[in-house]
This record gives structure tokens, sequence and C-alpha cells, in this order.
């Protein structure tokens, strides 16, 4: 994660503003790096990071509104948005849901709209719908459309939605099949640290 604020850095100053693949790959590398932020407890950071994201989202989905990813990925800063006010939930809630919906009429081959929906019922209160069952589904939907994909094992997200479907098994004490996914994982990503030190073990 040390590298990553010097990568988003650079794809900052590349001169192809209108470049699709620019702004998705920047806006995504910004929801991985805002999770690993959250993660560590740097509040102030991830919100700032969310507020320059979602200008550039904006400014992206009004030059492809058919993009699926891009409403994906503004589905999850949204969700970031509530972890960080859960008192916002009631509001930003169906927003986020909104997104996912409209990313799911563009294109229900993305994996990465069933990945968020995932994300969805798993972060959601029992009370509001949040299921673990659910949330497996959609990861397992989202995995299978990821394998699909020729040059997937290319990209940190296929690991990271590998590792989230694992995850999630270990909380339905399925840990047969996240200890199987876990080592499939390392036997492709032998240095993916939070699989390694922290999940792999966990499911043993």
């Amino acid at each position: 994660m040390v590298r990553w604020p010097a990568l988003i850095e650079q794809l900052y100053r590349q001169k192809q503003h209108n470049d699709f693949d620019r702004i998705f790959t920047l806006c995504e590398a910004q929801y991985g790096y805002i999770g690993y932020l959250l993660s560590e407890k740097r509040k102030k950071e991830a919100q700032q990071r969310i507020d320059q994201t979602m200008a550039i989202l904006d400014e992206g989905i009004n030059r492809y509104p058919d993009s699926a990813k891009l409403y994906t990925i503004k589905a999850a800063l949204i969700g970031y948005q509530i972890g960080l006010k859960p008192w916002k939930a009631p509001w930003l809630g169906p927003k986020s849901q909104d997104n996912i919906e409209l990313a799911k009429k563009l294109n229900a081959q993305e994996p990465r709209v069933w990945f968020e929906e995932g994300n969805s019922y798993f972060f959601r209160p029992a009370i509001f719908g949040g299921s673990r069952k659910t949330a497996i589904q959609q990861y397992e939907k989202a995995w299978k459309l990821m394998n699909a994909e020729p040059d997937a094992k290319q990209t940190w997200f296929y690991y990271y939605t590998g590792a989230w479907l694992g995850k999630t098994y270990m909380d339905e004490d399925r840990k047969g099949e996240a200890n199987r996914l876990f080592k499939q994982l390392l036997n492709e990503a032998p240095n993916f640290r939070w699989v390694k030190e922290e999940l792999l073990p966990l499911s043993r």
C-alpha cells in the first residue's frame, strides 16, 4: 500500500483527461486505497479522497453515462460514506443501491456490480436486510464472472474479490471452502499478505 499514493498521483498527472481507462483506473485505485485508509482508521484522509474521487466520477459519468463500472464505484464510495457517518445510512443507503441497480441494468455481466451488491448485504445491519448468506451469493456471481475474464488475474480486484468471498465463507462457518479458495489465491499470488498472514490461518 505504500506505493499506492504515488501511483494515484501519476494517474492524476496523465494528460489524457478524456480517456475512459484513465478515469476508471484512477477511481478504482482510489477506491482500493480508501478501503485501506478506513481499515487503518485514517478517516480524515479517507474522506478527502472520497470527495476527490466523487468529483472525478461525476465528470466521468457525464462523459460515459453507459459505464456500469463507474456507477459501481460511485455506489461503493457512498458505502464508504455510510461507514464514516452511519447516521446518514437511511438517506445514503438508497442512493448506493440506486447506483448498483443502474449499473446492473447497463451491464449485468460486470463482476464489480455483483461484488458491490455483495458488500451492500455484508455491511448492512440485518434489521435493514443485511445477510451474509445473500452476500455470498453475490460474491460468488462476481467471482464466476471475474474468472471468465481472460486478463482478470492481472488485476488486484480479482484477488480482492476472492479474499472477500473466502472471508464471508468463514463468517458462515464454511471454512473448508474458504481454505481451498485462500490456497488458490496464494498459489496465484504468493505475496498476498492479507490472505497469507490473516485469513488463511483463520480458515484452518
